[in-house]
């Protein structure tokens, strides 16, 4: 058993056995805190297991505290405190949610119930990238494993649900909430380097309501802005070298390239909330919300790289020598910025036993990802060497004395420039109805439509120069660089060069150098129309269920049917031709559930279910974006399919909790989900000219390509749906506060803890693969204490390794992403009723993100730190 799993077990054994001890005694004893109203992150950790408790599925919450904060600064990190919820780190930051193992493309993100979308491009564009929303302008988020009818049926892991912040939330006239932080950067940016600042967030929520409390309004605002460094060591390629009697060689396993990079990183985020809401009555409710989110990025990279491929010996498995190789370098400048808008209006009636709700809502996201990138690469004459490889997997070369300099920019060529300009846009309307009825105290039914209408259009194209063989280096201009240095991190310093892509830029732009650069008229027309597409997606669902409260027990039942309509274009590729071609699909998917939970005592509830769930195709899949060759009668076409339909798992849960008194739960659930249809590689042969000519039909090429042509064979590669995935899981949650069995002097103390341990395979053409993207251990553990004004915790996330690529010919190029795991803490005070000042760090313990190769932990593939953040803040309400 591991270290990690013996603190989760002594956890969690620790508080059952205190709590056996108080004989679930209530929490308001006759010891007391400081303060008898709930307030701090007492109070977000209630508000969680009473939502917990009251859901009617397997569901899992966090709740803001009094001043309106959630525990993270964005809701992916936030999240990451759940049991069977990990994120998945970029650059240092939790951006998208994995729940259950299941990848984040096939879950679903909704705003106050209603769908958000995907501003990406990213992982095929169902991706819902959390960390563009903060965590200040939410009032709170649930996790839902377990569907029930009236929820969408997308989210196979299951659904996130982020509620932002209502004008009642709080029983008063005017209230509001305002946070600063400010922050310090572990890693300190060098002077020559192209920005790094530290890290600033507020947040600010003001709202009221009239004093007959009918009307009431709200407007909400979080702005942070950050740049870090993120210095890493990158190898590419690990191979086995034989060993070659000839040269003495013993041989072993190194990478055939070794880089560093030095990133600089710059975020900006723009949350703002605005909600109208009318109460007239308490049969009548009416609302408007809008909620709109920015994203501003810009990711710097200056990357060394130096073969690793040439006259390499062996003289131990860990060291030995090398011949010359070449040092290719290049700066790349990336911006991006991404919108989310949200506007939805709504209401319900109660007319006796009937509730009628309803709402309409549109959503506009975007995505812009320009960048400058420029490459330059000497020939191979940079050696001979020596090289060690260290028991961190790192590759360490060393020049031998009198070779030429590494770090002289006259030495390394100009290769290529290239520029990117790729803009998304996605467009979406819905609207739903549901209507409720009451038949008794123990029996209720409803039922609802939903109509919503996706339109997504990507135009991508990447302007690329080439070297004209003018003799153009990397120090042809002192301009193009700002000195060598040395990259270092944890594990490791290597060469680089700071480089200017700015002065680049101007450089290309002037005309007097047009003689060395050459513009490279195929490459660039083939990115003008490989990856455009245009889809548009309309779903139409209906669903009826009942509940049945039967003495402890409650049943809920329904069905949700869902046709999905897909009509698309994009262009196929004939040489230098590009034609617009459109093709679509449908189908329908039937989702029955059936719950169960059972209140065995006041304080134990049994939860059962099995329900139905589905996971749409990625937007990129379905887009019929092809590229057509043929030579000698043969002809070759790899193309979309629009005739994808969705991934279904049947998802059978079951759960037993335990809720001593309002602060603490002991939960275990195990799950299992059998998902069929998943998408695979398939590849079919057409012979005759019948057929032929159907498949060009089939597939929306008639006009498009000649049949006449192809006199052998049609090959034709595309994605169907042929794979099946299983996925099983235990989870367990242990939290409480000691306050029963500890003196009044200690009272405040508790810990919170989960594990989650998962065991998921895919079968692919015949292969049994594990599941991509599965962390098979997760475990999030905190500690806390809050009394006499002081409000402190010290939290552990950690996820296990999990498969991120599969190579079906050779697993030794398999790649996983490595172990991650951060501690980050807390300590805040109240100065005042109302009034906090705090300071906190995050990833203290600097935790970098890893990626290894060939399921071999020693052949690393990357590090990358971006260190410690530490921020002091206050907390302000009224």
């Amino acid at each position: 058993m591991s270290f990690r799993s013996i603190i989760l077990l002594g956890a969690s054994l620790s508080i059952l056995a205190g709590h056996v001890a108080a004989q679930e005694q209530p929490v308001e004893d006759d010891r007391v805190l400081d303060t008898v109203i709930v307030q701090g992150s007492q109070l977000s950790r209630q508000k969680g297991i009473a939502e917990k408790r009251d859901a009617l599925s397997v569901i899992d919450a966090l709740g803001v505290d009094e001043l309106g904060q959630l525990p993270d600064k964005n809701v992916g990190e936030s999240l990451n405190r759940i049991a069977g919820v990990s994120m998945l780190v970029e650059k240092g930051e939790g951006r998208y949610v994995q729940i259950r193992g299941i990848n984040p493309s096939l879950n679903n993100v909704t705003i106050n119930g209603g769908s958000l979308g995907s501003p990406e491009t990213e992982g095929g564009g169902r991706n819902a990238p959390l960390d563009i929303i903060a965590g200040g302008v939410l009032g709170s988020v649930q996790v839902i494993k377990a569907l029930t009818p009236d929820l969408d049926g997308q989210g196979i892991g299951g659904t996130v649900n982020v509620d932002t912040k209502s004008p009642f939330d709080k029983d008063e006239t005017l209230w509001g909430y305002a946070t600063g932080r400010y922050g310090f950067e572990e890693i300190e940016p060098d002077d020559r380097a192209y920005g790094g600042e530290n890290p600033y967030a507020l947040d600010g929520t003001i709202a009221g309501q009239n004093k007959a409390g009918t009307f009431g309004w709200l407007l909400a605002g979080s702005w942070t802005d950050r740049e870090y460094i993120a210095p890493g060591y990158y190898a590419d390629d690990w191979a086995v070298n034989a060993p070659d009697a000839g040269t003495g060689s013993v041989g072993g396993a190194a990478p055939v390239n070794v880089k560093n990079n030095y990133y600089v990183i710059g975020r900006e985020r723009l949350n703002l909330n605005a909600a109208l809401e009318l109460r007239p009555d308490d049969n009548t409710k009416y609302f408007a919300r809008a909620f709109y989110a920015t994203w501003d990025e810009f990711q710097h990279r200056n990357r060394y790289e130096q073969n690793f491929d040439t006259d390499v010996v062996f003289e131990t498995p860990t060291s030995g020598t090398s011949g010359a190789n070449r040092i290719a370098i290049n700066i790349r400048n990336e911006e991006t910025t991404k919108e989310i808008f949200s506007l939805a209006a709504g209401g319900e009636n109660v007319f006796e036993a009937l509730t009628f709700n309803y709402e309409v809502q549109m959503n506009q996201n975007k995505i812009d990802e320009d960048y400058s990138f420029w490459e330059w690469r000497s020939g191979k004459n940079f050696g001979p060497n020596t090289w060690t490889l260290n028991g961190d997997g790192i590759v360490v070369i060393t020049p031998d004395v009198g070779t030429p300099d590494r770090q002289d920019p006259s030495l390394i060529d100009f290769r290529r420039a290239r520029f990117q300009d790729s803009h998304m846009d996605e467009d979406a309307f819905s609207g739903q109805f549901d209507v409720r009825w009451d038949w008794d105290s123990d029996t209720w039914f409803k039922a609802g439509v939903k109509a919503r209408q996706v339109e997504r259009s990507w135009d991508y194209s990447v302007d690329r120069y080439d070297d004209a063989g003018a003799g153009l280096t990397l120090g042809t201009s002192s301009a193009f660089t700002n000195g060598a240095f040395t990259n270092c991190n944890e594990i490791m310093c290597a060469p680089n060069i700071f480089m200017d892509y700015e002065a680049m830029n101007a450089f290309l732009a002037d005309p007097a150098n047009a003689a060395y650069f050459s513009f490279n008229n195929d490459d660039t027309f083939i990115s003008e129309f490989a990856s455009d597409y245009d889809i548009t997606e309309t779903v139409l669902a209906g669903y009826v269920m009942g509940v049945r409260q039967v003495g402890p027990v409650q049943l809920i039942a329904g069905v949700r049917v869902e046709a999905t309509d897909v009509d698309s274009s994009g262009y196929l590729l004939d040489g230098d031709a590009a034609a617009r071609v459109s093709d679509g699909g449908d189908y329908v998917t039937i989702l029955p559930d059936v719950l169960a939970n059972w209140d065995v005592t006041d304080s134990l509830k049994l939860r059962g279910s099995v329900t139905r769930a589905l996971g749409r195709p990625d937007y990129d899949a379905i887009a019929p974006r092809s590229s057509y060759s043929e030579e000698a009668g043969v002809a070759n076409l790899s193309i979309g399919n629009p005739d994808l339909e969705a991934r279904v798992s049947w998802n059978y849960d079951a759960s037993v909790e335990w809720y001593p008194n309002e602060l603490t739960l002991l939960s275990a659930a195990i799950f299992y989900k059998d998902i069929s249809d998943d998408l695979v590689g398939l590849s079919e042969q057409f012979t005759t000219q019948a057929d032929i000519v159907a498949e060009l039909e089939r597939r929306g090429l008639t006009g498009a390509v000649d049949p006449a042509d192809i006199t052998q064979s049609l090959n034709v590669s595309t994605t169907v749906n042929a794979g099946t995935s299983t996925l099983k899981g235990i989870e367990l949650i242990a939290q409480t506060q000691f306050d029963n069995f500890l003196p009044e002097a200690l009272a405040g103390f508790g810990v919170s803890a989960s594990a989650t341990f998962l065991d998921g395979e895919t079968k692919v053409n015949g292969e049994t693969l594990p599941l991509v993207n599965q962390a098979e251990q997760t475990y999030a553990f905190s500690a806390f204490y809050q009394n006499h004004g002081f409000d402190a915790s010290v939290s552990y996330a950690y996820n296990d390794s999990f498969l991120t690529d599969v190579d079906l010919n050779n697993p030794d190029n398999d790649l996983d992403q490595g172990e991650f795991g951060r501690w980050d803490a807390r300590l805040s005070y109240e100065l005042r009723d109302n009034l906090k000042v705090f300071i906190e760090g995050v990833n203290l313990n600097n935790e970098p993100t890893t990626e290894f190769q060939g399921r071999d932990e020693t052949r690393i593939t990357e590090y990358e730190y971006v260190g410690s953040t530490v921020y002091l803040g206050f907390s302000y309400g009224f």
